[in-house]
């Protein structure tokens, strides 16, 4: 027989995603509660709650999902397309927004200035790529452009020879 499960609609309104956000602000919820006020709606095996948490358990967290691809995250169960989309937009308006310099242009003194401005574009990159950082005459970003990927890269880097990045 199956077990009975309440939907999330069900639940006391304090323990809801949505009206908790409403009621304590988006820094009260989990990643996963957060996650299920995108979704929406889960399925007869799950609510959206415990959707959202699996996927983030089996993918490693949101910079998993944000690596996943459209088709691996559609194959899930209980994620059609449209769900995927948005969850896909979600994560790249937070990547954009980490991203986005806003009013302030950064200023670079260091090459760990730049380090840290690439960082969050190119962490989770599979390939080998080239990012050009164009600066004013005083030293503060203009803007970053990608060019074409350059190789594969390799699962591991080791032995003699190989270069020593930092």
């Amino acid at each position: 027989m199956a077990e009975y499960r309440p939907s999330v609609r069900e639940w006391p309104a304090s323990e809801q995603p949505r009206e908790k956000l409403e009621q304590y602000g988006p820094g009260a919820l989990s990643n996963a509660e957060l996650i299920a006020i995108l979704l929406r709606v889960g399925s007869a095996k799950e609510d959206v709650v415990a959707l959202s948490q699996r996927l983030l358990v089996q993918y490693g967290g949101l910079s998993g999902l944000h690596r996943a691809t459209v088709a691996t995250l559609t194959e899930q169960h209980g994620m059609g397309l449209a769900k995927t989309c948005a969850l896909k937009a979600a994560l790249e308006l937070g990547r954009r927004l980490l991203l986005d310099p806003g009013q302030e242009r950064l200023r670079i003194s260091s090459p760990d200035d730049v380090a840290q401005l690439l960082m969050m574009e190119m962490h989770d990159l599979e390939q080998e790529c080239m990012r050009t950082v164009l600066l004013n005459t005083k030293v503060l970003v203009l803007q970053s452009r990608h060019h074409a990927a350059l190789a594969q890269c390799p699962q591991s880097r080791s032995g003699p020879g190989t270069p020593k990045w930092r």
